[in-house]
C-alpha cells in the first residue's frame, strides 16, 4: 500500500499529476543511489525430500527471515518502497538513512504467513513479483488473488513476475511481449490498480527484452546482477542480492554491512 506521504513526496517532485499514471521522466537524470534490494523466494518450512535441492536452497527458515528483519531494524535500515525508490532515482528526492528494499520472487503462499507478519510487526513494506499463471492456477504453493490482496492489507507491493515465468531472452518479440504486457494486464485489472514494477524471470535479460519491459509500461525492473549501486539511467536493470537458506544472519549482517 501506498501511504500519503510517500505519494505526496513523489506528487511534489514532478513524477505525476493528480488523476494522471506515474512515469518516468523525459530525459533520465545521470545520478545513482546506493540501495541493496534484497531478494527472497520462500519463508517457510524447509523441505527435506520431494521439493528438491533447488527450492530447499531457496527456502528461508520463519525464524532465520525475522532474525534478519529485525537486524535491519536494530542497525538502522529502513525498508522503502518502490515507489520511493522511483521518486530517489529519477526525481531526486531523499530516501531515510540506510534505505534497504525487500522483495520476494514467485508468488510462494508462505510468504504470506511467515514473511509478512514479521513485516507487518516492524512496519516494513516489501514487493511481491508473481507469476500470474500461478496466482489464477490450482498449485496451492501460490498466492492467488485473496493472498495477493492481503500481501497487499499487510504493506507490499504487487509487481509483475510475467505469465510463465520463462526465459525472455529466449522467446520471440511477440511471445516475450505477450508475457510482459499479459501479465501487467492481468494483475492491473485483479488488483485494481495500475502495476508499474518488473523482476526478469531467472534474472535472464538483454538489450531487447529492457527495451520490451519499458515498452509495455514498467517504471522499475530488477534483475539478479548483485550490487547496492542503482542508476538512474538504467531503472530496468535495479541490482539485488540474493539471500538464501544457507546464508546464516552472520553472513548476512556481514552482506549489509558492505552495503553501507
Amino acid at each position: 500500500m501506498i501511504s500519503r506521504a510517500v505519494l505526496a513526496s513523489v506528487l511534489a517532485a514532478g513524477a505525476l499529476t493528480a488523476g494522471t499514471p506515474l512515469r518516468l521522466p523525459a530525459q533520465l537524470p545521470t545520478r545513482t543511489v546506493d540501495v541493496p534490494i534484497l531478494m527472497y523466494h520462500l519463508v517457510g518450512r524447509v523441505p527435506r525430500f520431494a521439493d528438491g535441492p533447488y527450492t530447499r536452497g531457496l527456502t528461508v527458515a520463519p525464524q532465520l527471515f525475522a532474525d534478519e528483519m529485525e537486524w535491519l531494524s536494530r542497525n538502522g535500515f529502513h525498508a522503502i518502497t518502490q515507489l520511493q525508490l522511483l521518486g530517489a532515482l529519477e526525481y531526486g528526492k531523499p530516501l531515510p538513512s540506510r534505505p534497504v528494499m525487500i522483495t520476494f520472487d514467485d508468488g510462494y503462499r508462505d510468504v504470506l504467513y511467515y514473511a509478512a507478519p514479521v513485516l507487518r510487526r516492524l512496519h516494513m513494506p516489501a514487493t511481491a513479483y508473481v507469476i500470474t499463471d500461478r496466482v489464477m492456477g490450482h498449485d496451492p504453493s501460490f498466492l492467488d488473488w485473496g493472498g495477493l490482496r492481503a500481501l497487499e492489507h499487510d504493506g507490499f507491493t504487487i509487481g509483475s513476475h510475467t505469465v510463465h515465468h520463462v526465459d525472455l531472452t529466449l522467446l520471440t518479440r511477440k511471445d516475450a511481449w505477450h508475457e510482459l504486457f499479459d501479465s501487467r494486464r492481468i494483475l492491473s485489472r485483479g488488483l485494481g490498480r495500475p502495476v508499474d514494477w518488473f523482476a526478469y524471470p531467472a534474472g535472464r535479460e538483454n538489450p531487447k527484452v529492457v527495451r520490451l519491459v519499458r515498452d509495455a509500461g514498467y517504471l522499475l525492473a530488477v534483475t539478479t546482477r548483485p550490487g547496492v549501486v542503482q542508476s538512474a539511467r538504467h531503472p530496468f536493470l535495479l541490482r539485488r542480492d540474493e539471500i538464501l537458506g544457507s546464508l546464516g544472519i552472520a553472513s548476512f549482517a556481514a552482506l549489509l554491512h558492505s552495503s553501507g
